[in-house]
């Protein structure tokens, strides 16, 4: 999903589903619209390799906030375990 960094006096990065992004870039003014274009086009986007964290880390992160009973915490990794990600 595409994110935007807001720089202000406080950095925050938000996440733009897709959908919001094609309707951001149709409703701009067709000049504009051109200017992006040609923007990717001479600079394309590089696509990073997802990184997945390792299961432990992730049931961790999830444990130490002391907000989940231990039947979720053991759905989540056998669900994690058994996500495409994973396999």
């Amino acid at each position: 999903m595409p994110q935007i960094t807001l720089k202000e006096t406080i950095s925050k990065k938000i996440e733009i589903p897709m959908d919001t992004l094609y309707e951001l870039v149709d409703s701009l003014p067709e000049e504009e619209r051109k200017k992006l274009l040609q923007r990717l086009k001479a600079n394309p986007i590089r696509l990073k390799r997802f990184k997945k964290a390792k299961i432990d880390a992730i049931l961790a992160d999830f444990a130490a906030t002391n907000l989940y009973e231990e039947g979720f915490l053991k759905d989540l990794e056998e669900g994690l375990k058994k996500s495409s990600v994973y396999q």
